[in-house]
């Protein structure tokens, strides 16, 4: 008597087999702005001139936040040694110094000079980033309003 494989052992088969396979890899962000995050920028733009304009702080704020986390996104990809860099001088200005006199040490000074300087950097990129982003947020709403403005001559 021969046996025959069965619809159940080829879908179990199968099943392993794709489990084994590779997946397929993770494309990374490109350096730059993507397309998501400019949009973001530009809904933060609104939010934050209706603040202004209504008086809520809230809103203001919030869209404050939102320039700041986006700005920072991108240098991360930009720039991920200054990120990193900047990471650690903001966990070490939350823990503070650790001798017991609360006196700095030779090294802590320089420490605090060379986040100086870190921070100095990371506001210029983050600067920088966001000027970009409203340039290209700019560009494209002159485009629209050009667009537009062609089809009613």
């Amino acid at each position: 008597m021969r046996k025959t494989i069965g619809p159940a052992f080829m879908a179990a088969a199968c099943a392993v087999i794709a489990a084994c396979a590779q997946p397929a890899p993770i494309q990374p962000l490109p350096p730059g702005p993507t397309p998501d995050e400019v949009a973001d920028y530009a809904r933060a733009q609104t939010r934050y001139r209706s603040g202004l304009t209504s008086g809520n702080g809230d809103l203001v704020a919030q869209a404050t936040n939102t320039f700041s986390l986006i700005s920072s996104e991108i240098l991360s990809r930009q720039d991920p040694s200054l990120f990193d860099a900047r990471l650690l001088c903001d966990r070490y200005r939350v823990s503070g110094p650790h001798n017991g006199q609360d006196l700095q040490s030779a090294y802590e000074t320089q420490f605090v000079q060379d986040c100086q300087r870190v921070d100095g950097r990371y506001n210029q990129g983050t600067t920088a980033i966001r000027r970009d982003l409203e340039a290209r947020i700019i560009s494209t709403d002159r485009a629209i309003v050009a667009q537009a403005g062609v089809g009613q001559r």
